[in-house]
């Protein structure tokens, strides 16, 4: 099997480190990163610029490069530059929680989503902020369940996310579906047209079929994410609107 492994931490982010480390057993691992932490780029590719592209040592076992690009073009240059058919592409493990509405801004998300798009099985990978200590002790069950089940598939992202960072192990796995964790942000004027956040506010989704609740009470999830964002219901409303 070939692993095409992708993050939005950089290169030498202990998560992507550790996720090749744990794959190297299933098959030989390709490593594609930015050279920089790209957090929170969602799914923005380079197009109108060079992207450099080098191999680098940095995760014994497996074959390493990085690239001035984003998450999402590191599959794009992977595909193209290292002529190898992937069977999975896992991006990950990032250090911030991807749950709920965070997969529209993630970068680690997109890592996993350009896997689909391209035809290849896409999964993502996250854990709350420094909380590792759970990814090195849990991973491998996770990844055991992925790979022996075959969760991983063309038709959707495997969304995967470790609890919040105050259990130190987690209740179990849950299949969820995607819930809503709002984000209020609040600027603060620091000079003349130059706003910062100084706060922000969460709203977290109260209901229990949830990958937010679940992980929230210490459960890693699992949600599968579509491609396809239509809203089916709206659109048979809307064509009979239309044909009225």
């Amino acid at each position: 099997m070939n692993i095409l492994v992708v993050n939005d931490d950089g290169i030498n982010a202990i998560g992507i480190k550790i996720l090749a480390t744990k794959l190297l057993k299933y098959g030989n691992v390709y490593v594609v990163s930015p050279d920089r932490g790209r957090s929170a780029a969602s799914h923005k590719v380079i197009l109108h610029k060079p992207l450099t592209f080098e191999h680098v040592d940095v995760i014994e076992g497996a074959k390493c490069y990085q690239t001035s690009g984003m998450p999402a073009d590191c599959v794009r240059l992977a595909n193209i530059i290292l002529d190898v058919d992937f069977d999975i592409v896992i991006s990950g493990v990032n250090d911030g929680l991807n749950l709920g509405t965070d997969i529209i801004y993630s970068g680690t998300c997109a890592g996993a989503r350009e896997g689909v798009i391209e035809g290849i099985p896409g999964v993502a990978i996250s854990t709350d902020f420094k909380a590792f200590d759970i990814v090195e002790k849990e991973l491998d069950n996770v990844l055991e369940l992925v790979f022996n089940n075959k969760l991983y598939s063309k038709d959707y992202v495997l969304n995967i996310n470790f609890p919040i960072s105050k259990f130190n192990e987690s209740k179990g796995i849950k299949v969820a579906r995607q819930g809503d964790k709002i984000f209020t942000s609040i600027f603060t004027e620091i000079d003349t047209n130059l706003y910062a956040v100084a706060n922000e506010e969460e709203i977290h989704d109260q209901n229990e079929d949830t990958d937010v609740y679940l992980a929230d009470n210490g459960y890693i999830t699992l949600v599968p994410v579509k491609i396809d964002s239509t809203d089916y219901k709206s659109l048979e409303k809307l064509n009979n609107l239309l044909q009225n």
